[in-house]
């Protein structure tokens, strides 16, 4: 609005016989003698009434949206909040007017980015890039959210826009957007809870939800999804085991690093078969053989001798002497068969070959099976790979579909 005291347009020709409840002359003239904040808030109010009540001529009404937008740009921040909630959800909220607003302070975006419709997804994703935590969550409580805008408020809102969002069951969040969320604020009781309770997560999402909440929550998570207990618990020990190896990569320099850590496993219980698969299947055939050693208790060479032995024995003794399910046997066999057959010695050169050719060789041989230990072993591989390495394993395994999607 023009600076206080300035004329409004056309305001001598305001009718002197006003509407009921709408804007008379006497308004206008106390609106240019008192211009404060509270008297251009109540003559608003008033001309919404009019436009909104259809009895203004095309003149009058003309003029009444002149001043309305005249008030979306008052000096006063208090008049251009009044003004957005006013337009939130009104026919007269233009484009470039909505525009204009969504840019403004967050106490004035706040009602627009909430509640109008039509924004499109370019401008929501524009006032994303703006610090303002208030804008935030208001785009991820509109009633319809995208995938593309569920990602950046994945990865660029606070806590309360986050929560928000995955509370929102008009909210599409992709996978990727969830995994963002979890990484950034999964330990937040409300964030977790939040992901646990919408609709329709896959068996991936579960799966990295149930890591973080409560029993309680597992509960609900396994009535809305149908899982059994024992499923549950399988998820959550998967989701130990991935962090786990997570976390070991870095620290693995050398000899002195491997034993180190395995002893550290081994002594907190947490080196079991199914973390040594991942590590023999990654391409981490140090850490495999020496984890091996320390649970069979024997020397680390002979623990590769008998893992690296061409016979069926050799592994075979191997695992019994280190407590492994002798019915996981086969996948050990086949992983070390493709290390043989490629020459490969558990280094970064040709590491995703060698990934990708042991994902491809473990489905032709061992699938399909109906012994859940197996099955279990070999969803392993999907939470470590990237899609590129799966989709090259796929191709080589000769899959007309892709099982990690069939899990999901």
């Amino acid at each position: 609005m023009p600076q206080p005291g300035a004329m409004m347009p056309h305001a001598a020709a305001q009718p002197d016989a006003p509407h009921p409840n709408g804007l008379s002359s006497k308004d206008v003239e106390r609106l240019l003698v008192s211009p404060n904040a509270e008297t251009r808030i109540e003559t608003m109010n008033k001309l919404f009434h009019d436009l909104e009540a259809g009895a203004l001529s095309p003149a009058e009404r003309s003029l009444a949206i002149e001043v309305v937008h005249c008030f979306a740009g008052d000096a006063q921040v208090a008049v251009r909040e009044a003004v957005a909630w006013q337009l939130r959800n009104s026919p007269l909220l233009t484009g470039d007017l909505a525009e204009r607003l969504v840019r403004d302070v967050g106490r004035v975006a706040f009602p627009i980015l909430r509640d109008a419709a039509g924004l499109t997804d370019d401008l929501l994703l524009d006032v994303l890039s703006d610090p303002d935590s208030g804008k935030h969550v208001a785009v991820a409580s509109r009633s319809t959210v995208s995938a593309r805008v569920s990602g950046a408020i994945a990865e660029r809102g606070n806590v309360i826009a986050v929560t928000a969002l995955l509370r929102n069951d008009g909210a599409e969040v992709p996978d990727s957007a969830m995994s963002r969320a979890l990484d950034r604020f999964g330990r937040v009781r409300m964030v977790s809870e939040a992901a646990a309770t919408r609709p329709g997560l896959s068996l991936a999402m579960v799966e990295r939800v149930v890591a973080f909440v409560s029993d309680s929550m597992r509960t609900t998570l396994m009535q809305a999804h149908g899982l059994s207990r024992e499923l549950v618990e399988r998820l959550v020990e998967r989701g130990r085991e991935a962090a786990t190896m997570r976390m070991l990569r870095p620290v693995l320099r050398g000899a002195e690093d491997i034993d180190a850590v395995i002893q550290w496993l081994h002594t907190n219980r947490r080196l079991t078969p199914v973390l040594l698969f991942r590590a023999l299947c990654a391409g981490d055939l140090s850490l495999f053989v020496a984890g091996m050693a320390v649970r069979a208790g024997i020397p680390a060479e002979n623990a590769r001798r008998l893992a690296w032995d061409d016979g069926e024995l050799g592994m075979a003794a191997l695992m019994k002497k280190a407590a492994v399910p002798p019915g996981l046997t086969q996948p050990f066999q086949v992983a070390v068969g493709v290390a043989k057959r490629m020459e490969y010695e558990g280094g970064d050169a040709g590491r995703e070959d060698f990934q990708a050719e042991v994902i491809g060789e473990l489905f032709t041989a061992c699938t399909p099976t109906n012994d859940w230990m197996v099955d279990d072993l070999l969803l392993q591989l999907f939470d470590q790979k990237s899609e590129e390495v799966i989709d090259r394993a796929l191709d080589q395994a000769g899959l007309p579909f892709s099982p990690v999607r069939t899990v999901q």
